[in-house]
């Protein structure tokens, strides 16, 4: 369980400016905690400079943007796209509109990839969304999707794919000129990515996104955190992106959560300098404000 201790100084300084780039609220499919709106007015009142939102099954650019007409100008509100079943796949023409509509992360397939089927063991009559052929490479859509991205400077995100796909993924896109590639939360069971593999990518300039959800199905044991700051000490502060990926109905809110992030990481020995780096410059390089 998460104990938040408000009257942390240090942590609610920390707490201004920062940038959470994973955060789920409702409307969803799924129960949430907290909507759209209510995210973006907590953040606010942390004077928090921007967030993220992110859906599973639809497109949040249009949603951020509404939110952040409501909000006003002292907080950014973003969303992105998704590429599962529901939002058409690895669909060019889908990311192109999302773009140009102000998208500022596609993520490859999260709850519809071929490897969250396999290792969640779901049983569905689709097959999963894998992006490379039977030659090992990326199929010619990925290629369209890729190039959209590289255009127009925005974040690639990894979403759900296994270690394989993201290896390949990264090393094209990085060919095409993606600049902004952001590895979806590695330590999470989903993804399980080896720490060698992380060095290699993150010698490609690849992003790591670090999320508290990961410590979920350990119950947030201090042995469960430390496999984060292992993670950021082996690959790096440089590479490392810190978000929630909260919003669910039985976890805090984002804001409280990314509070407790930043008073575990001070426990846990970064200097408050690092921890800007991971939840200000960082994010704010990849969002491009």
């Amino acid at each position: 369980m998460i104990n938040i201790h408000n009257d942390f100084q240090t942590v609610r300084e920390i707490l201004k400016n920062a940038i959470d780039m994973h955060i789920h609220s409702s409307p969803d499919l799924i129960p949430r905690k907290i909507s759209d709106i209510e995210a973006a007015q907590q953040a606010k009142e942390a004077m928090m400079r921007a967030i993220l939102l992110k859906n599973h099954y639809e497109s949040t650019v249009g949603r951020a943007k509404i939110v952040q007409k409501i909000i006003g100008k002292s907080l950014n509100v973003f969303g992105g796209k998704v590429l599962n079943y529901s939002t058409g796949g690895i669909n060019p023409e889908a990311v192109e509109i999302a773009i140009k509509m102000g998208a500022k992360e596609i993520w490859m397939p999260t709850i519809d990839s071929k490897n969250h089927y396999h290792k969640m063991k779901k049983k569905e009559n689709k097959k999963g969304i894998y992006i490379l052929n039977d030659d090992g490479k990326l199929m010619v859509p990925v290629y369209e999707v890729i190039k959209l991205i590289a255009e127009s400077g925005i974040v690639l995100g990894t979403g759900h794919l296994s270690s394989k796909e993201i290896i390949i993924l990264v090393k094209e896109a990085r060919k095409m000129g993606v600049e902004k590639i952001l590895i979806t939360h590695p330590e999470w069971r989903i993804v399980n990515m080896k720490f060698d593999v992380q060095a290699e990518l993150s010698k490609a300039g690849a992003y790591f996104e670090r999320c508290l959800y990961f410590l979920n199905e350990n119950n947030y044991q201090p042995s469960s955190f430390s496999t984060i700051v292992e993670s950021i000490r082996k690959i790096g502060v440089e590479s490392t992106v810190m978000s929630t990926d909260f919003g669910q109905t039985y976890n805090p809110s984002p804001v409280a959560g990314m509070h407790w992030y930043i008073e575990k990481m001070l426990e846990n020995g970064f200097s408050q300098q690092e921890i800007n780096t991971m939840v200000k410059r960082n994010p704010s390089n990849l969002l491009g404000i």
